[in-house]
């Protein structure tokens, strides 16, 4: 029990631990934060080693592709001044001939050796054609070199500093993208070119298949993170639905599986609370589904207990008046109309509900066998209380009060079987109440010897004017919202106050003094009154 409370009143004050809502964002906000600093790390040294192999990658490419420039240039260098040396040669050749032309006078001609100037002349010609030779071989290597340029300039240049480099995109011989930075030493001179490959694009191809990679596991890790942290949301909530299932299937016995904190666990408890409090509920129903039943049936004995009709009596009114209460019980009022004259018969059962209605529905239909066929009451009585005894289980006894009246005589033959509220005798003499009380024990209470020893028969007169009122207890106990009870002497000045009366006027006079004394208290007994007023 003390286990129970604790854990209701911790139920009481609310979820243990994190809400869903903080664990979910610790639980992301963690998982995130691990992630993007493996991602950085790992993003900080792949570009750093892109870096490098870029930087490293342009420089072995500027080495490769600047240095035929460079050869190239210094071969276009070699031949420009090998040629320029041809051409000199050439020149000065040529002036020697002019100058030794101009040495040596006009020889006539007989006198010049004809064939050393011919020899001169062919080695002079053969010369210069070596030369001349030598020059164009030059040339034409010259060109081809300059021709044969491996890159060349395919868009405007952006120049840096103040000018003196200039940058430029070029596209080399075998189709490739690349950088040619340009600095001129001197004005008039052939510029410096240093030439690079478009690194950028693969670097950038790089760089952006790096981003992608790193973008793709950190959404493949917070997804599952995600599925993780919901999993671990998801998964009691599951249970608990399946459990509810089960639950909503009648099985209220069954107990919430899941075993976690926060609201889940306060749901799974609540949950539990709630099922307990339904299993409660169910049998509550059953129990008072069968006290309905019970009520129900116990309400139609009652109504079946009653008369449905009242006798007619030359020169006497006969009455009566039945208050129900709200606990049924098996009090009954009933006539016993016999060759003898007319009985009147006020009993009570100790017993209340379904059992209590169906003993007196017994006891009704055995007084009334043995009391409708026998001439003295004694022996009836005594027949029917050996019946009773034998089908009624020990506890239970039914109390009555009968009184037969002979019209003739004016006399009413008065039999008490254990009930406490006396026979009540109005006159009309004298307008005094006098009680008739004789001796008897409760029917069923002993199965022979000691109700036939204790019974007694009292015989009353009854003179013009007098009235004879059979009351249970129910009208003597009566109470009020402050549980005064009317009592007996409440009853017979009532008696009293109304005997005059005809019968119907006396009875509503009487139900209303019993709503009166009531007020807005709820009635513990039913009320049974029957009553005879001679004329």
């Amino acid at each position: 029990m003390a286990s129970t409370r604790r854990r209701e009143k911790a139920e009481e004050r609310g979820p243990e631990g994190l809400p869903i809502w903080a664990r979910f964002t610790l639980s992301m906000a963690l998982a995130l934060t691990v992630v993007s600093a493996g991602a950085g790390y790992v993003l900080y040294k792949s570009v750093r080693q892109l870096s490098s192999n870029v930087q490293t990658d342009t420089m072995v490419a500027a080495a490769t592709r600047t240095a035929p420039l460079f050869h190239a240039e210094i071969e276009r260098q070699r031949l420009r001044a090998e040629r320029e040396v041809y051409f000199a040669l050439e020149q000065q050749v040529a002036k020697d001939v002019v100058q030794t032309a101009k040495d040596f006078p006009e020889i006539p001609s007989e006198y010049r050796y004809e064939g050393v100037r011919k020899a001169f002349a062919s080695y002079e010609a053969s010369f210069r054609d070596t030369l001349k030779a030598a020059r164009e071989q030059r040339e034409a290597k010259y060109k081809e070199l300059s021709a044969s340029e491996p890159w060349k300039t395919v868009g405007t240049g952006v120049q840096h500093g103040l000018g003196e480099v200039v940058e430029a995109p070029v596209q080399y011989a075998d189709g490739t993208a690349g950088v040619v930075f340009q600095y001129r030493v001197r004005e008039g001179q052939p510029p410096v070119s240093i030439l690079l490959p478009d690194s950028m694009q693969a670097a950038e191809r790089s760089l952006f298949g790096l981003v992608v990679g790193i973008t793709l596991v950190i959404i493949l890790v917070g997804a599952a993170v995600s599925l993780w942290v919901a999993n671990q949301v998801s998964g009691p909530i599951v249970r608990i639905v399946d459990d509810v299932r089960t639950i909503a299937g009648g099985n209220l016995n069954h107990r919430i599986s899941a075993q976690t904190g926060g609201e889940v666990g306060t749901l799974a408890r609540a949950i539990d609370r709630m099922t307990k409090n339904l299993a409660e509920a169910r049998d509550n129903e059953v129990e008072l589904e069968v006290r309905q039943r019970e009520v129900r049936i116990a309400a139609e004995v009652r109504e079946q207990l009653l008369p449905q009709s009242t006798p007619k009596l030359a020169g006497y009114e006969v009455g009566h008046l039945h208050i129900a209460s709200p606990q049924l019980g098996g009090d009954f009022l009933d006539y016993v109309e016999s060759a003898s004259g007319v009985g009147l018969l006020v009993c009570e059962v100790s017993g209340k509900g379904l059992p209590g209605a169906i003993v007196g529905a017994t006891a009704r239909s055995y007084l009334q066998a043995k009391l409708a066929d026998a001439l003295e009451l004694a022996p009836a009585l005594q027949a029917a209380n050996r019946q009773l005894a034998r089908d009624v289980r020990r506890g239970i006894a039914v109390t009555s009060l009968f009184a037969r009246i002979d019209a003739a005589e004016g006399i009413a033959s008065v039999a008490c079987t254990g009930h406490k509220v006396p026979l009540i005798r109005f006159t009309g003499a004298d307008r005094k109440v006098r009680v008739v009380h004789p001796e008897g024990i409760a029917l069923g209470f002993d199965k022979g010897p000691v109700f036939d020893s204790k019974l007694e028969i009292a015989k009353v007169p009854i003179e013009s004017g007098d009235r004879l009122v059979l009351v249970n207890s129910g009208a003597v106990t009566l109470a009020d919202a402050e549980g005064s009870e009317l009592g007996e002497k409440g009853l017979y000045a009532l008696v009293m106050k109304f005997g005059t009366l005809p019968t119907t006027e006396f009875l509503a006079r009487l139900r209303e003094a019993f709503e009166a004394h009531a007020g807005e208290a709820t009635q513990a007994r039913d009320i049974s009154i029957v009553t005879v007023r001679r004329v």
